[in-house]
């Protein structure tokens, strides 16, 4: 699928083509034409090439990613799947310590299955425990730990570990 085009990218002090404005979008030209005859993007459409003003460009794409923003509850997770919250299924999830102060939670989709994953605040734990069962699981070991030595030798020892070979 693919990503939503970003306000970021629009200049607001230009003024954009619907080929200027796609290529700095990423998206397809029609895509814009589309934007302006049924999506309300205010244009100059009175002669040929349509013209979009920057700062209107930008706050149509802002409007857009508003209103496809959903808030979670404390207790729900974004499922990609379905494209919408939800409360885990059979209301059991797994938190997994990840700083100090965070970690992720864990759980499955009741409708379609899918894995969802909810970064979560350590203090916010006891408020979730409360609406949902949560177990608490022990991070994954690290890979390398911090006491092994390094692989990289400073060119300045590189003699004292140069290898001979004897014949």
């Amino acid at each position: 699928m693919a990503r939503k085009p970003s306000p970021a990218r629009v200049k607001t002090h230009r003024v954009y083509t619907l080929w200027e404005a796609a290529e700095a979008l990423g998206v397809h030209k029609k895509t814009v034409a589309r934007w302006v005859k049924d999506q309300g993007l205010p244009a100059d459409t009175s002669r040929k090439p349509w013209l979009i003003a920057g700062r209107d460009l930008k706050a149509f794409l802002d409007h857009r990613q508003r209103r496809s923003r959903q808030r979670l509850a404390i207790h729900q997770c974004y499922c990609l799947g379905c494209k919408g919250p939800r409360e885990p299924a059979e209301r059991m999830a797994d938190y997994t310590q990840q700083t100090a102060t965070s970690g992720m939670l864990t759980a499955l989709c009741p409708d379609c299955g899918n894995i969802m994953h909810k970064a979560v605040r350590r203090a916010d734990l006891d408020q979730i425990r409360s609406r949902i069962d949560v177990a608490i699981k022990t991070a994954a070991p690290r890979l390398v730990s911090p006491t092994d030595p390094p692989l990289n030798v400073p060119l300045s020892r590189e003699a004292e570990t140069r290898v001979e070979r004897q014949f």
